[in-house]
């Protein structure tokens, strides 16, 4: 295995990882903390993805990262910006199933 086969090998598996050990705090934590997990998750594996020929999860990312400390500082601001950052992903992936004529 190369050596940049190894880094995301290892990077999948702590975010598996996080994933894993996250799933007994969701007992017990808030829900928005819950669905923050969720979307700090699916950054992490976007990072590891690093197609660079795709656009989309560049501007996804950035587009978190601008927006994560919400979860913290105000809630309900998060809470609107969440719906509009499923909103996106639901359009891209439609846009996705589209291009490919499934």
């Amino acid at each position: 295995m190369t050596a940049a086969g190894q880094e995301r090998d290892c990077a999948l598996y702590e975010t598996v990882t996080l994933l894993v050990c996250s799933a007994p705090l969701a007992l017990d934590e808030t829900r928005l903390l819950s669905a923050y997990r969720m979307l700090d998750a699916a950054d992490r594996l976007m990072g590891i993805m690093a197609d660079h020929d795709d656009d989309f999860p560049r501007r996804a990312r950035a587009d978190f990262a601008a927006h994560r400390m919400l979860a913290m500082t105000d809630q309900a601001a998060f809470t609107d910006w969440m719906a509009g950052y499923v909103a996106g992903f639901a359009a891209q992936a439609l846009r996705r199933t589209r291009a490919a004529g499934v």
